[in-house]
């Protein structure tokens, strides 16, 4: 009888470009990769300690999901979104994260609701002490913890996708003040609605936060240096 080949031995390059890709994807999602910085392959696989190929095959991989650009050369970069762009992805956030929100409003667990609070607690306190890093590493967990809770995957990755498009215009917000809006932050009537279960009130709670936010960046959109070489 012939052997079954249905799967071969995964290749060790495949594995490592998938972990390089997700490195490379978190740094865009978190913003630590900003608009116009160039990603050189050779530096890229020294930094990350691995074989051109595998950074090579990620890079392609964030080139066609719209998440990187490449020059005529041949060198993939950050791309500055245009405010069109930077528009539709908001919306489609608004659109989908506030969709997530309200089924988290039927799903969540007090324990739940509690790791959120802490959370957001921590951000707030990075952000009292000017820790832009961790201001960014708490809002994305928190927001994805959200998604998390309302259990919808397919969304999720939707979702993941815009990140990494609109991921390094977050870089923007630190080079501007940012006061706490006095009505408070978005994200504590975000967690008194998944408290009421109010799904329609965690939907508007995501809505505000975002476009708060959009009211923000969209003004600098195309400020961002365009020197940047390093990961």
């Amino acid at each position: 009888m012939a052997a079954d080949t249905t799967f071969l031995p995964v290749d060790r390059e495949v594995t490592l470009t998938e972990k390089v890709y997700g490195r490379l994807r978190s740094a865009l999602v978190g913003g630590r990769l900003v608009p116009g910085q160039k990603l050189v392959h050779r530096q890229l696989a020294a930094e990350l300690g691995v074989s051109l190929t595998p950074v090579r095959e990620a890079l392609l991989r964030l080139v066609s999901e719209g998440a990187l650009d490449l020059d005529a050369r041949g060198i993939a970069w950050v791309p500055q979104l245009l405010p069109e762009r930077y528009e539709e992805i908001m919306e489609l956030r608004i659109e989908l994260e506030g969709r997530a929100a309200a089924r988290a409003a039927a799903l969540a667990t007090p324990e739940q609701i509690e790791a959120l609070r802490a959370i957001h607690a921590r951000l707030m306190q990075a952000r009292r002490a000017g820790d832009a890093a961790t201001v960014l590493a708490e809002n994305e967990r928190f927001h994805f913890g959200v998604i998390e809770i309302a259990r919808m995957p397919v969304l999720r990755r939707v979702v993941e996708n815009l990140w990494t498009q609109a991921g390094p215009t977050i870089s923007l917000l630190s080079t501007v003040p940012r006061p706490v809006s006095p009505a408070g932050h978005p994200h504590d009537d975000l967690l008194q609605a998944l408290d009421a279960h109010d799904a329609a009130a965690a939907g508007a709670a995501v809505e505000r936060d975002l476009r708060e936010h959009a009211a923000i960046v969209a003004p600098l959109l195309g400020r961002a240096s365009t020197h940047h070489d390093r990961i």
